[in-house]
C-alpha cells in the first residue's frame, strides 16, 4: 500500500512532506533535476516508519549534501517541525547523493601491530594497498581509505560499500575477523594476499571475494563486475612469464608513519625454490616484472634521492635487472634492495649495482652451517665465501643486511650462540633474524606435517618471531630461548659501535636503523 508523505508531528499530506528551508532551488535543482513541488520542497524516495511517518535518517542529515548545500536542518513545510524521526532504520538512500566507499586494510598481527615493536627507523612502507587504490578507475569518483594497522589504530566506524583486506599468514585470523565484522555491517568484503592464495578454501569461507595471485589485472574486472551487479566468488591471476604493468600507487592516502624513503616495485619474482619459501609457491619461479620504463617514470614523479626496492630477488631476472639497473644510471639515486649474494661473481652485473647507485642490500644469508642450506634447497649461498662476498660489498660503499634463520635440522643451541659470533666477523652491518616457519602451502609444511612436527595451526604464531615446530635437536622452548637470545646479544651497543666501522663512508647512516633494531631486541621477548 502506497502512502502519502506525512509530517511525524502534524500528519499534513504534502507532497513531498519536507521543506528545504530557503535553500538555493538553483543549487539543489542542480543536483536533484526536477524532484521539487511548488513549495521549493525536496521530494525524496517514498519510505515511512513504523507510524507512517515520512523518515529522515541521521546518516543523510550528514551527507556532503545537507551539510555543505542547504547549511539547515529539514523541516516540514507545514508546521515547520524540527526535526524529523531518526531513530528509525536507515531507509532512505537517494542515488544522486551515493558516493562509493572503499577501506583497504592490512590487518595487523602479534609482531606487527600499533604500538609493537617496529618503530619509524626500520618500518619501510608496504605498497600492496596504495596499488590497488591506485587501481580504482577515476570514473567511480570513489571515497577511499587506506588503514595500515601495523602503524595506524583499527578502523571500525563507518559504513564502505567495499571493504579490501590483504593479509599473510601471521594475520590470517585478525582478516578473518575483519570480514565477518564488516559484513555484519553490510560490506561487500574482498579478501586477498599471500595466504588467501596459498591456501584458497579456507579463504573463500569468510570473504564475499577472493583474489589469488596479483591483482593488478582482476581487481580492476572486480570493480567493473561489482558496479555492474554481478560480482564473482574468485579472481584468479593467470601467472604468465613476461611483464606485468603497475599503476603508480597513491602514496598519497598513505599513513607518515614509516621511514621517510619512498619503496617502489620492479620485480615480483624470485628464481629460487627454497623450502621454506613461499614466493615461488605463490607466483612461480619465473616472476614478473614492470617494463622499465614504468620504473623509471615512477621514479621521476618521486623526486627523492634514497629508494628502497621491494622486489623479493632484483637479480633473479638477469637480462631484466641489468637493463633496469643502466637505466637507473642517469637518474642519480641511491637505493637499497634484495639480493643473493652470488652478484659479486657477475662481474657486469655487480659493476651495474655499483654504477646505479647502490647503498645497501638485503642479503638472506641464512645459516652458517652448509647441511641445512643444502637442506632448503638455498643454493646460491656458500659459506666459506660469506666475508669475501661481504668485504666486496663495503669495498663498493654498501651496506649489508644479513638475514639469519633459526631453527634448521642441522641447528643446535651451541651453533646459534656461535652464530652471533660469525656474523661480527663476517661483517654483516644490520642482522635480523628469523624462526624457520613452515607456512601452509609450501614444501617445508607438507614434510612437517607429515612427520607430526607441527606443533600448532594457529595462524597467529606463524610470524617468523615464534616456534611453530618441533625442532630436530632441541625442545621448542630451547629454539624460542636461544632466538630471544640471538636477538640480544647482537645489539649491544658495543657491538653496533664495532659495526659501524665496517662502511668507510656514511658510517652513522645505519646507526638509526641500528638503534631500531636495537629497541626491536629489547622487546622481542614481549611480542
Amino acid at each position: 500500500m502506497l502512502y502519502q508523505n506525512r509530517c511525524a508531528n502534524c500528519r499534513s499530506d504534502t507532497n513531498p512532506a519536507i521543506h528545504s528551508a530557503g535553500a538555493s532551488e538553483t543549487l539543489i535543482n542542480s543536483l536533484y533535476q526536477k524532484n521539487y513541488c511548488k513549495q521549493n520542497s525536496l521530494s525524496f524516495q517514498k519510505h515511512y516508519c513504523k507510524q507512517n511517518s515520512f523518515v529522515i535518517p541521521k546518516i543523510l542529515l550528514q551527507t556532503e549534501f545537507i551539510c555543505h548545500i542547504m547549511k539547515r536542518e529539514v523541516k516540514c513545510a507545514f508546521c515547520m517541525s524540527l526535526p524529523f524521526p531518526t531513530q528509525c532504520a536507515i531507509l532512505i538512500q537517494s542515488r544522486e547523493m551515493s558516493r562509493l566507499k572503499m577501506l583497504f586494510i592490512l590487518p595487523y598481527d602479534k609482531t606487527y601491530k600499533y604500538g609493537g615493536a617496529f618503530n619509524w627507523a626500520i618500518n619501510y612502507a608496504p605498497l600492496m594497498l596504495p596499488t590497488l587504490a591506485a587501481l580504482v578507475p577515476k570514473e567511480l569518483n570513489a571515497e577511499i581509505k587506506i588503514v595500515d594497522e601495523g602503524v595506524s589504530k583499527p578502523v571500525i566506524d563507518g559504513f564502505f560499500n567495499i571493504v579490501a583486506i590483504t593479509c599473510v599468514t601471521s594475520s590470517a585470523n585478525r582478516a578473518y575477523e575483519l570480514c565477518k565484522y564488516w559484513k555484519s555491517k553490510g560490506s561487500y568484503v574482498v579478501l586477498g594476499g599471500a595466504h588467501p592464495t596459498l591456501m584458497p578454501d579456507e579463504a573463500t569461507k569468510y570473504a564475499d571475494s577472493v583474489f589469488f595471485g596479483f591483482a593488478e589485472e582482476t581487481f580492476p574486472q572486480f570493480l567493473y563486475d561489482y558496479t555492474h551487479k554481478c560480482p564473482k566468488k574468485t579472481y584468479k591471476h593467470m601467472c604468465n612469464s613476461g611483464h606485468l604493468s603497475m599503476p603508480i600507487p597513491r602514496r598519497d592516502l598513505m599513513s607518515k608513519k614509516y621511514m621517510p624513503i619512498p619503496t617502489i616495485v620492479a620485480n615480483r619474482g624470485c628464481a629460487n625454490e627454497c623450502a621454506f619459501c613461499c614466493i615461488h609457491k605463490m607466483w612461480g619461479n619465473s616472476g614478473l616484472t614492470r617494463p622499465v620504463g614504468e620504473v623509471v617514470d615512477e621514479i621521476k614523479t618521486l623526486r627523492s634521492k634514497h629508494y628502497i626496492f621491494l622486489d623479493p630477488s632484483m637479480s633473479s631476472n638477469r637480462e631484466y635487472v641489468l637493463e633496469l639497473l643502466t637505466a637507473l644510471i642517469p637518474l642519480k639515486i641511491k637505493w637499497m634492495g634484495l639480493s643473493t649474494i652470488d652478484v659479486i661473481h657477475d662481474a657486469a652485473l655487480f659493476n651495474l649495482i655499483v654504477k646505479s647507485g647502490c647503498e645497501g642490500i638485503l642479503a638472506g644469508f641464512e645459516s652458517i652451517n652448509t647441511e641445512s642450506l643444502e637442506g632448503v634447497g638455498k643454493k646460491t649461498n656458500k659459506v666459506d665465501g660469506y666475508k669475501a662476498a661481504v668485504k666486496q660489498f663495503h669495498d663498493a660503499d654498501i651496506s649489508v643486511l644479513g638475514c639469519f634463520v633459526a631453527g634448521f635440522d642441522g641447528d643446535t643451541r651451541q651453533s646459534l650462540c656461535d652464530t652471533v659470533e660469525v656474523i661480527d666477523e663476517i661483517g654483516v652491518d644490520l642482522p635480523r633474524f628469523s624462526i624457520l616457519t613452515p607456512f601452509p602451502g609450501t614444501d617445508l609444511f607438507d614434510q612437517y606435517k607429515q612427520e607430526g612436527r607441527i606443533l600448532t595451526e594457529n595462524w597467529d604464531m606463524f610470524d617468523t618471531m615464534h616456534v611453530v615446530f618441533q625442532p630436530k635437536n632441541m625442545s621448542a622452548d630451547e629454539l624460542q630461548e636461544s632466538f630471544y637470545d640471538m636477538w640480544e646479544r647482537t645489539y649491544e651497543i658495543k657491538r653496533i659501535l664495532k659495526r659501524m666501522k665496517n662502511v668507510k663512508k656514511n658510517r652513522f647512516a645505519g646507526l638509526f636503523p641500528a638503534l631500531g633494531f636495537k629497541f626491536y631486541a629489547e622487546k622481542v621477548r614481549k611480542l
